[in-house]
């Protein structure tokens, strides 16, 4: 796919801050890549050096194995957004959540993924990340932007780009939904708690 010179549509990323490398979105490659936060500008223009020795190639990535010539591993991923790795003690804490938009099928899913400890990236063998969870819906599709975060109540909070937002239970039960017809997209979505600085700081009565 080729638009306007966007050959990969590298569209979003997240920071692991204790193994020190960045997950990068490709939705043209229905891929996220994964590289080493760690190297210098140099390192990074060759083949070694950072804390997992291999410079500035992948370190790992997934998703769709296809698009390496893997013939082996399981394609999840057609066209993705906002991966989104769970932390700060929410359940799953460690795993990440991608939207995958569904460009092959007429529905949206969100997947989470259980990312090896050791990030290798063999020839003829299964690389992907294991399935933990998902959730999927017939009313559930969008084909641009979207995401999901974890909730502190273990819920998942989705962003479907046309039509507002899902809260799914981890039995893939709706708890609800929400959408503002006279809003044309929604990019991202974002859990917060009453008592969180971010809300204080508005100065809002929230009883």
């Amino acid at each position: 796919m080729l638009d306007n010179g966007d050959i990969m549509h590298a569209n979003g990323i997240d920071y692991d801050e204790q193994e020190d490398i960045i997950y990068m979105n490709v939705n043209y490659y229905s891929e996220v890549w994964v590289i080493d936060h760690s190297t210098t500008t140099l390192e990074a223009s060759t083949h070694m050096g950072g804390n997992y020795n291999k410079g500035g190639d992948l370190i790992y990535r997934f998703g769709n194995p296809e698009a390496y010539n893997n013939t082996l591993g399981d394609r999840l991923f057609f066209n993705n957004h906002f991966p989104n790795l769970l932390e700060d003690n929410v359940p799953g804490e460690g795993n990440i959540l991608v939207f995958v938009n569904g460009s092959n099928t007429t529905q949206s899913t969100v997947y989470e993924l259980e990312i090896p400890e050791t990030l290798n990236l063999l020839p003829n063998s299964n690389n992907e990340p294991q399935l933990v969870w998902s959730f999927t819906d017939p009313e559930l599709q969008y084909a641009r932007v979207c995401g999901a975060v974890r909730l502190n109540n273990g819920n998942t909070l989705i962003c479907e780009g046309d039509y507002g937002f899902w809260e799914v239970t981890p039995s893939n039960e709706i708890a609800w939904k929400y959408s503002s017809l006279n809003t044309a997209q929604f990019w991202r979505c974002y859990g917060y708690q009453f008592d969180d600085p971010e809300i204080l700081t508005l100065d809002i009565d929230t009883n």
